[in-house]
């Protein structure tokens, strides 16, 4: 019988259901994973599971949507720094979306892999999120090219950007060539020459 941890340990039930959650949908695939194997993996017994998530498809939902405040809090701050040139804080933006997209691995897959298994409603929630960063990621690019770009430009780099970082998830390996700190600084130099490029094409 699984022992009932909870605010006596010190620890965060609802968060180590994530944790452990975000796991075993990575690795073992979200159809494949029971309440009673999250359950089990945390320590708990699966009635006090149901007590923080009402089911699998919920637990889901709190790590896309945990990933995504954390996300969002770390990058809209650096994004949305008036006091700070744009090439900085796209640069720096960059930087960061990398770090925690590679320390936060498994969250990012196990989202990235199974959205077509929240709600309508769930789905929703997240995209808005995402939409904010993209949104500030835009006015950032917007800011670089100036009055004279066509918005449309701006908005075609900014997909492009955020098409080039997003991919990284997939295919960096930590014991490879590269640390990710390399592969940020390369990246930066490739998007300052993205951004760069339709302004010097007019």
């Amino acid at each position: 019988m699984a022992r009932n941890i909870g605010l006596d340990d010190g620890i965060d039930v609802a968060e180590r259901i994530r944790v452990e959650a975000a796991e075993l949908f990575h690795h073992r695939g979200y159809g494949s994973t029971t309440i009673r194997d999250i359950a089990e993996a945390v320590g708990i017994s699966s009635s006090t599971m149901y007590h923080h998530y009402r089911n699998k498809q919920d637990v889901l939902f709190a790590i896309s949507r945990q990933f995504m405040a954390d996300f969002n809090a770390a990058l809209l701050a650096v994004l949305r720094d008036g006091a700070r040139p744009p090439g900085d804080r796209l640069g720096d933006a960059i930087r960061l979306h990398l770090t925690i997209s590679n320390d936060r691995r498994t969250e990012l897959l196990t989202i990235l892999g199974n959205r077509v298994a929240l709600s309508p409603a769930q789905l929703t929630t997240i995209v808005g999120m995402q939409r904010s960063y993209q949104g500030a990621v835009r006015d950032v690019v917007g800011a670089l090219h100036g009055p004279d770009v066509a918005p449309g430009d701006s908005d075609l780099v900014t997909m492009a950007l955020l098409d080039l970082v997003n991919g990284v998830c997939q295919w960096f390996d930590p014991s490879g060539p590269l640390s990710i700190d390399e592969v940020a600084d390369r990246y930066t130099r490739m998007a300052d020459s993205l951004v760069a490029g339709p302004s010097r094409a007019r």
